[in-house]
């Protein structure tokens, strides 16, 4: 026979419980596994102990685990053990008014909650946000969790400036606008009635080896074409951002081409003045910004300036003189990349690339790099689908929302959604796409300290949660950080001194002594060698031959304070000499009245036994009614529990496999009578009929009558006769418990019945009158089928064999016989 072998070492005095002592058909591996269990809830235990003892203050105690607390009770007895989970200090006799846990700290409260509006043009503002700003107070290692709602508005104001390459490759594009300005104006006030427009153009820096540098050439660039434009420049501000559209047209018209020499232009240069010169641009505080950048060249990057020995890093700054120009061009390199990435996620300011088909390759991977913020769309080489790239790309900023958030790295947020039920569940995303105006997009967002700012002074930070490209519309999530407990604050050093003997301070219920003192209220002197000495000597548990008491001080389980032992959690004794005696279901040997715990050990009474009192000595629950022998004979009573020998069960061992039980008719008086009572028939005194044969006793109406109701009776009256079923069971406090089939004995109607059968019987008859007819029907089917195999080859036989001779013949009259009998 096969052996499962259990094997694991852990510290622990835990015993199988009495309903599994002794049975000796528990399989082996059974048996394991509820070890293992026990041993890895009681390791769990330990592993939550561990990271709340011995932790010397209040907020070191909540800072350790989400589940440690501290106790505050003055008149609290385990010094060493004032933080552990709230549980176990109840379980110490903590006053449960005076411990502090983290959730004492679960503060929020929402301090702005404006409805959502769409865009208002008195107050020149929409709120897509709500709430607007929140308060809620955070632990280390706390977590704390807010949900907002985002509500797109609708006529959300849209700043949009045009910013044009216009060089002589351009000139095309430039009529094209000219012509379409009006159109222009009507394809945006179909996406909102709120819109402005600007306008501004580049080219590149004007100096070598960008441009050609003779006289000629520097006064007009396009001599080569045997035309007339304006000298270079690198990037000019033409139009303020206006409701105006003629003035952009006019605009438009008034500006001039220029030209340059390579195909790469300034671009990147005119965008960061566009994006930093806000004054001078004219953007608004409450609006959604776009840029179009429309040319068929590529861009300069970061360090091509070093080619016209310009090695000055870009300053993000603003360098525009009063008629729009930009003055600098020549002193700073051309920004980088990393540079206008951080200047749009600052500024909240969308790009789309509107570029001829040569190029669109290469602005694509450049938007790759700023997804977030740029958009690239195919321009007709005389851009004469600009207004599709601009309602294309207004809509595709406008469909997406991301939110984002300026968190310290300590603080841990994270954000989950369900975008407006796109999602069956909510996911872990911060963006939802194909969003729509007047929607509501519910956002969760769970707020987590990690650790504490490195600087001490911070008490306080505030979150600000907003949307990725709209501006001024946020969430502000003001944090306290809990730095002290609020019994730290609330103390005063001054009254309560007194308490700790004027040699410490008292703080949340324990005193913090003073350097050279110690005790629970500061009241032994370690200055003076001798007298510490004779502290610690009160520690060490007495020996033979150790008259200098030289051995482990509290026998290296625990501290000695002012002459006292503070064991180490699973130990006591007054020198923490004695194990502490396992908790079984939260119960120290048994619980009361079971025994008592005596150095680790249970003393129990003479009612129970085990190694933890926990096996009752009371045999009740092992004799069946009416019967004196312990289980039947058939077994043995462990924890006044019957463990059946082989081949029988039941609670008293009273019934063999394959039998029917023999206490059955014990208990039939009593259920007969309840069995009236649910007929209506009446039972006259059914508890002492009951106790009688029972004793204590419930019983309970089932519906099902399954195999395990295994006892049955037949139940009769005057108009019908039913079998009930009911069992029994033996209750944890000795209790018979007998569960009976729920039903009423309802009188047969034998009209009906009569019906029933006759209408069954003629139903059948038909069935089988149809069935043999279907049969004799196929039998002859299957007769002619044969028949006509056997025709069919009897054909084919004659036609084949030349010894083949047909028993019929014929004669035929000769002609001339039948004309001459004519």
């Amino acid at each position: 026979m096969s052996r499962i072998k259990c094997s694991f070492t852990f510290n622990s005095s835990r015993r199988l419980p009495a309903t599994m002592t002794g049975l000796k058909t528990v399989p082996s591996f059974l048996v394991c596994l509820f070890m293992l269990h026990s041993a890895l809830a009681q390791s769990s235990s330990l592993i939550t102990q561990s990271k709340c003892f011995f932790k010397q203050n209040c907020i070191e105690c909540l800072d350790a685990d989400k589940e440690c607390a501290w106790c505050t009770d003055e008149l609290y007895e385990m010094r060493k053990s004032r933080c552990m989970t709230k549980q176990e200090l109840l379980e110490s006799k903590c006053n449960e008014s005076k411990i502090e846990t983290n959730d004492n700290y679960s503060f929020q409260q929402i301090t702005q909650n404006e409805a959502h509006r769409d865009f208002d043009s008195e107050k020149l503002e929409a709120i897509q946000i709500s709430p607007q700003k929140m308060r809620l107070r955070l632990g280390k290692l706390l977590s704390q969790t807010v949900s907002f709602k985002y509500k797109p508005a609708k006529n959300y104001p849209l700043d949009l400036y045009y910013l044009m390459d216009l060089t002589w490759s351009m000139r095309d594009d430039k009529a094209t606008l000219e012509s379409m300005g009006s159109q222009l104006a009507l394809a945006l006030a179909n996406l909102t009635a709120n819109y402005q427009l600007g306008f501004g153009s580049f080219a590149d820096k004007p100096t070598l080896p960008f441009i050609q540098t003779e006289p000629h050439r520097l006064e007009n660039p396009c001599y080569s074409e045997n035309d007339k434009c304006e000298p270079t420049y690198g990037f000019r501000h033409r139009l303020k951002i206006t409701r105006d559209i003629d003035k952009f047209i006019a605009q438009v018209k008034a500006s001039n081409v220029t030209g340059n020499v390579d195909n790469l232009e300034a671009g990147l240069d005119a965008l960061m003045q566009v994006l930093v010169c806000e004054h001078q641009i004219g953007w608004g505080s409450n609006t959604r910004k776009i840029v179009i950048i429309a040319t068929d060249g590529w861009l300069h990057m970061a360090g091509d300036g070093l080619l016209a020995g310009i090695v000055t890093e870009n300053d993000k700054q603003c360098h525009l003189d009063d008629e729009g120009t930009f003055v600098d061009a020549l002193k700073y390199d051309y920004p980088s990349l990393e540079q206008i990435w951080r200047v749009l996620l600052r500024s909240k300011t969308a790009v789309i690339f509107a570029v001829t088909e040569a190029q669109q390759d290469y602005y694509r991977r450049l938007s790759e790099l700023m997804p977030e913020f740029t958009s690239v769309g195919r321009l007709q080489d005389d851009s004469s689908n600009i207004i599709q790239l601009v309602e294309t790309g207004y809509k595709e900023f406008v469909k997406r929302v991301e939110f984002t958030d300026n968190a310290p790295d300590y603080l841990r947020v994270r954000y989950t959604t369900d975008c407006g039920g796109m999602y069956s569940k909510p996911q872990p995303i911060h963006r939802c796409d194909n969003i729509e105006i007047g929607k509501e997009y519910e956002f969760v967002v769970e707020l987590q300290l990690l650790a504490y700012p490195k600087d001490p002074t911070v008490r306080n930070i505030t979150v600000r949660i907003e949307e990725k490209l709209i501006s001024n519309e946020a969430l502000e999530v003001e944090i306290d950080l809990r730095t002290v407990c609020d019994c730290e604050k609330n103390k005063e050093p001054t009254e309560l001194r007194q308490q700790c003997n004027y040699n410490g301070n008292y703080v949340c219920g324990q005193c913090q002594c003073y350097a050279g003192w110690i005790g629970k209220a500061c009241e032994c002197n370690l200055q003076n060698s001798h007298n510490q000495k004779e502290l610690f000597e009160k520690c060490v548990a007495p020996s033979l031959g150790d008259e200098l008491r030289t051995g482990p001080i509290c026998s290296d389980r625990g501290e000695c304070v002012c002459g006292q032992c503070y064991c180490n959690p699973g130990f006591e004794g007054e020198h923490c000499e004695c194990n502490e005696c396992a908790r079984i279901d939260d119960k120290v040997c048994g619980g009361p009245g079971h025994g008592i715990c005596v150095c680790g050990t249970c003393r129990c009474t003479d009612s129970w036994s085990g190694d933890s009192c926990e096996c009752s000595t009371d045999t009740t629950g092992c004799r069946a009614p009416s019967k004196d022998t312990l289980c039947s004979d058939h077994g043995q009573c462990n924890c006044g529990r019957c463990t059946c020998d082989e081949s029988f069960f039941g609670p008293f061992c009273e019934t063999k496999d394959g039998e029917v039980s023999a206490l059955c008719l014990s208990y039939e008086d009593c259920v007969r009578c309840t069995v009236n009572q649910m007929n209506d028939l009446g039972c006259q005194d059914l508890d002492r009929k009951c106790r009688e044969k029972i004793g204590l006793y419930q019983v309970d109406l089932v519906q099902s009558d399954s195999a395990l109701l295994n006892c049955t009776f037949r139940f009769s009256n005057e108009e019908n006769v039913c079998d009930y079923k009911f069992s029994y069971e033996l209750t944890e406090n000795y209790q018979t418990l007998l569960k009976v089939q729920n039903f009423q004995c309802k009188p047969i109607n034998l009209i009906t019945a009569g019906l029933s059968i006759a209408v069954s019987i003629i139903v059948g008859g038909l069935l089988l009158l149809i069935c043999y007819r279907c049969k004799i029907m196929y039998e002859d089917r299957k007769m002619f089928e044969k028949f006509e195999k056997e025709r069919q080859a009897q054909t084919q036989y004659e036609m084949i064999s030349p010894l083949y001779k047909s028993p019929i013949t014929e004669f035929k009259v000769p002609d001339w016989m039948e004309s001459s009998n004519m």
